[in-house]
Order: structure tokens, then sequence, then C-alpha cells
């Protein structure tokens, strides 16, 4: 299931999340903001049963090697 979500991050455009931290479960968004640790227990609390890919979606200027 977690290469599903992570297919999902990459496939998807996600220009609405820029700069903010996105949980993602069972191929969709389930929770997004600024604070990582908020976002990774709402999403747990929604699929306690499930794994969660928690990631930042940076920021248009930023460069990733």
């Amino acid at each position: 299931m977690q290469e599903q979500n992570y297919q999902f991050f990459i496939e998807k455009n996600l220009d609405n999340y820029i700069g903010e931290w996105v949980a993602i479960c069972n191929n969709k968004i389930v929770s997004h903001g600024k604070d990582p640790r908020k976002i990774f227990e709402e999403a747990k609390s929604k699929y306690p049963n499930k794994k969660i890919l928690l990631t930042r979606i940076p920021d248009k200027e930023t460069m990733i090697f």
C-alpha cells in the first residue's frame, strides 16, 4: 500500500498544497496543513490501521537532487 501512496504523490498535481504537509492514504490526501505532527495524528485517527505517507510539498523554488 505504501508504494501506491508514493505513486499517488509522484503522479498527482499537488500545486494546491505547496508549502504544506500532506498525509496520503488509500491514494488520496486525507489531511494537509502546516503542522506535520497534527497532520499525521489527524490522518492516523481517520485510518488507524493503514500506513500513512507524510510528506511536505516543496515550494516552487526548492530544488531537489
